[in-house]
Order: C-alpha cells, then structure tokens, then sequence
C-alpha cells in the first residue's frame, strides 16, 4: 500500500459540509492527522488528508471526488493527490 496526501477544497461550505467529507475521507483511509517520528499524532491543515492506499493515484483521486462533489456547490471540489514515499512537517500536536 501506497502512503498518499490529499488536499480537497469545497466551494461554499461550512463546517457541517466539512465534517461529513472527514467522515467520507475516512471510509477511503485518509485521516486529518498523521504519527510523527516522536510517537504522537499531529492535525493536518483543514481540508488536507493523510493515509494508505491500494489504488493508484488516479482512481484514488476518482474516489475523493465521488465524496466531495456532493458537498461542493456551484462548482466541483478542488482535489489534489500525490503518492509520498518521505515527508516533513511543522504542525500542531493533536
């Protein structure tokens, strides 16, 4: 399995639209947190996911717009998806 980082942006939404797409994120294994080094686990940005995955990027990128699409309105929701193999990062301790 491929460690992946997506983004997702939605047009118009407010924190309810946003919470059911971290509910949706979640049925796909990406999570809005990631484990450091150090053992904790540390908040991604909003709108940003973390996690593993069997498909490649494209089909992953399909499934995440499957789930945001409904949340997004006037417009398709803004989705960028890259596989990581090593990363680094200042975020805040969750």
């Amino acid at each position: 399995m491929a460690n992946y980082l997506v983004r997702v942006e939605l047009f118009r939404a407010n924190g309810e639209d946003y919470n059911d797409l971290h509910e949706k994120m979640a049925v796909l294994g990406l999570d809005r947190k990631v484990l450091f080094s150090d053992g904790k686990y540390y908040k991604l940005p909003i709108g940003t996911y973390f996690g593993s995955s069997n498909l490649e990027p494209g089909s992953l990128r399909d499934a995440v717009r499957s789930a945001a699409d409904p949340l997004s309105s006037p417009r398709d929701a803004s989705i960028f998806v890259c596989k990581s193999e090593d990363w680094s990062a200042f975020l805040y301790e969750d």
